[in-house]
């Protein structure tokens, strides 16, 4: 993937030297406001559901006059409301996503974080619902959807949040498989660390539960092409110990495995009709949020 060059008004080293990710995600979000973008959110009308038996006492604009001109029953129409849908940020917050190659002005958690905290300001500025879940191997932090205060909320818990400990993307999401969850679109950002088919089971279950889901894999450029020049030490920020190698010796099969894991996402996102943005931290911010709506949108239709 070519590496963007960062927009004379959004630089992504500009806003790395920003503190409050509620002014990051106002910057962001000014940088795509061209008038045509609203919220992310995956808006739904009011659905017919069903019929029931008209009761005296019903309000009488909600009876199917088709009906009662077929069959001459008084029955009324009763819709399942998707008005009030939420949309819950899900951020990988493992030591993975704490790298910051020299290429990038930020580690992957940042630019996810600053991403996450764009699409919650965008979405509570719409009157949408924005919540996050927060994880990685051994705990999360989740915010139920909700719109007043929510953005400093969201915005505190990740700004204090430190990269640690492994990727578990299926233990993140599995917060949202509760009975008590309210269904909605669900936007995981994450550096995909994780075994495809394990992710692709956790999807599963989420859209068996009624959310719609986002992918947002989130990438430093020297993840992309592996551009170190010299020997080099690569140590492994997850518990994988340390190797010391030639990257150009190394590059070809790496790159191979990059790519393998990429056509693995696509497909998975493809099949299961998932939105699917990939970035790396290089790029102005406002350049992945701006695909990632325009993804969206395209899966309404």
């Amino acid at each position: 993937m070519p590496n963007a060059t960062a927009s004379p008004l959004i630089s992504t080293a500009d806003l790395a030297r920003l503190h409050s990710l509620e002014v990051v995600a106002r910057i962001i979000v000014e940088g795509v406001r061209t008038g045509t973008h609203r919220s992310p959110h995956k808006g739904h009308s009011v659905e017919f559901a069903d019929h029931r038996a008209y009761v005296p006492g019903d309000d009488l604009r909600h009876l199917d006059w088709k009906v009662l001109g077929r069959s001459d029953r008084l029955v009324l129409k009763r819709y399942e409301a998707e008005t009030d849908l939420g949309c819950t940020l899900v951020v990988d917050g493992s030591a993975s996503m704490g790298y910051r190659g020299e290429r990038a002005a930020v580690s992957k958690y940042r630019y996810a974080a600053m991403l996450a905290a764009a699409v919650a300001y965008l979405l509570i500025e719409e009157r949408d619902r924005a919540g996050l879940v927060l994880f990685h191997e051994t705990s999360a932090v989740e915010i139920r959807p909700a719109t007043q205060g929510q953005l400093v909320r969201i915005c505190r818990a990740l700004e204090t949040h430190i990269p640690a400990n492994g990727t578990d993307a299926a233990k993140g999401l599995e917060h949202l498989l509760s009975p008590a969850t309210q269904r909605g679109l669900v936007i995981l950002l994450s550096d995909c660390l994780t075994d495809p088919a394990e992710l692709e089971r956790t999807i599963d279950r989420l859209a068996h539960r009624g959310h719609d889901l986002a992918l947002v894999w989130v990438l430093d450029p020297d993840e992309v092409d592996l551009g170190v020049a010299t020997v080099s030490k690569f140590e492994g920020l997850e518990g994988d110990g340390e190797l010391t190698a030639e990257p150009r010796a190394l590059r070809t099969a790496y790159l191979d495995q990059v790519n393998l894991h990429r056509r693995a996402l696509q497909s998975l996102c493809r099949k299961r009709k998932l939105a699917y943005v990939e970035t790396v931290t290089s790029e102005a911010l406002h350049l992945p949020l701006n695909r990632l709506l325009v993804a969206l949108h395209a899966e309404r239709r």
